[in-house]
């Protein structure tokens, strides 16, 4: 309800799509500007800061030009933050990701081998406040913050992440009775794509499988597969609860009308759609993200097929907020969109995804998903896919190798070919 009152000041991007479905380089590229391949090497103790140090984050360059910046909660990836970009330090509570008696101080290890993780259940319920995980307390900070910050003359600029929905889910146990779980649908689609290249584009869920009673191998048992998917639409609703406290709070400081609102998430996530229980890929389900921006006086209420990235984000913010543009930017501005929603944009959005010694490019038209994977060593192609999204919304058929699609397909690998140029000239 709260992200519904939220749409209905704003615009909804119905395709709107992430440039890698995985935290790290998908919120280090949302916070940089920059797309995931030119960010460095990922780990959990790096930024985008080890591979370009001068550069100015999209908070740093709101508080070089007069804005107070604070961050809350899961901005970048788990335990990671960048000071430079803010006027005051950012607020990262600590990871209390379980709440049940005896279970309070358990933190998911995310390496399968670890024998540790197999004691963390995949979600839980119990009945407790929202300040028993960290998503409550990052609202109740942010709420707190704002309450303090419109004392002041100066414009701010907050992000406030939320842990959730991502695993485990676990939600307080109000947010698990909104749903009745014997009417909840399993993914009508269980099984991989036809035609699909199982080595590049398919996975075995390593991190899933961790968790206390998900099999180690084969397919998720239909019981646990609706607990897990009644877990994740609580904890959808638990981050609906926490956004209308904030959006309550804008309103009630009568701020409300002056402040650009942005919603959205990192990337998606396939909760048994192909037999697959993760992101981690370039399937639709994992790139297509939520996004709502909501900027009172300066967008009308609407929904857009424009094909948007997330990496457009940060000159369409700088847009709005009547800023220049740093030059370093890999995406650019969409915010014409926001006063006219049919207006073309992008002709198609690019993700990526590597596996299998291959290099994924994906590109989404307003009909299609195309994908090629390069082997790295030769930097041939060694695999493709395409999904008419017309008549298989679902990707369930590949049908690259259709001589129909010749055409297409040599039209759709030129764009891809292009794209990659473009953005490793950026990266020079």
């Amino acid at each position: 309800p709260n992200l519904d009152r939220l749409a209905q000041l704003g615009v909804v991007f119905n395709r709107a799509y992430c440039q890698k479905a995985l935290c790290w380089p998908s919120r280090n590229s949302f916070f940089s500007g920059l797309r995931p391949g030119s960010l460095g090497k990922a780990n959990a103790s790096t930024t985008f800061r080890d591979a370009h140090p001068a550069i100015d984050s999209l908070p740093q360059w709101f508080k070089k030009n007069g804005w107070h910046t604070r961050g809350f909660g899961k901005v970048l990836h788990n335990g990671q933050d960048d000071p430079e970009s803010w006027s005051e330090p950012a607020f990262v509570p600590a990871p209390l990701h379980y709440a049940s008696p005896g279970d309070e101080k358990k933190h998911p290890i995310i390496n399968r081998s670890d024998p540790a993780n197999r004691v963390n259940p995949l979600y839980e319920g119990p009945p407790v406040a929202d300040e028993a995980y960290e998503d409550g307390l990052t609202a109740t900070e942010a709420v707190r913050s704002l309450r303090k910050v419109v004392q002041s003359d100066k414009p701010f600029f907050f992000m406030v992440g939320f842990h959730k929905p991502h695993t485990p889910f676990n939600a307080p146990a109000r947010y698990w009775r909104r749903y009745d779980r014997e009417k909840i649908s399993l993914a009508e689609n269980p099984y991989p794509p036809a035609e699909v290249p199982d080595r590049y584009a398919m996975l075995d869920w390593p991190y899933v499988r961790s968790f206390l009673g998900v099999p180690e191998s084969g397919p998720m048992p239909d019981q646990i597969a609706r607990e897990a998917r009644h877990g994740y639409l609580a904890c959808t609703t638990y981050v609906d609860a926490l956004t209308g406290r904030l959006l309550s709070e804008l309103t009630r400081l009568g701020v409300r009308e002056r402040t650009i609102v942005l919603f959205w998430s990192d990337h998606g996530y396939q909760l048994g759609e192909h037999g697959l229980w993760s992101k981690h890929t370039n399937f639709e389900l994992a790139t297509r993200v939520p996004l709502i921006i909501s900027a009172p006086g300066g967008s009308i209420r609407a929904r857009t097929d424009a094909l948007v990235e997330l990496v457009d984000i940060y000159p369409t913010l700088c847009d709005m907020a009547g800023l220049p543009k740093p030059g370093h930017l890999h995406g650019r501005s969409f915010a014409e969109i926001l006063s006219e929603p049919s207006r073309a944009f992008r002709s198609e959005a690019l993700s990526e995804y590597s596996r299998g010694g291959a290099d994924g490019f994906s590109i989404r038209t307003a009909t299609h998903r195309y994908t090629e994977w390069t082997d790295r060593k030769s930097g041939k192609i060694v695999a493709r896919e395409l999904y008419e999204h017309r008549k298989d919304p679902d990707e369930n058929w590949n049908v690259a190798n259709q001589s129909a699609n010749n055409s297409l397909i040599i039209k759709l690998s030129q764009r891809v070919a292009e794209r990659r140029r473009n953005y490793e000239k950026t990266n020079e």
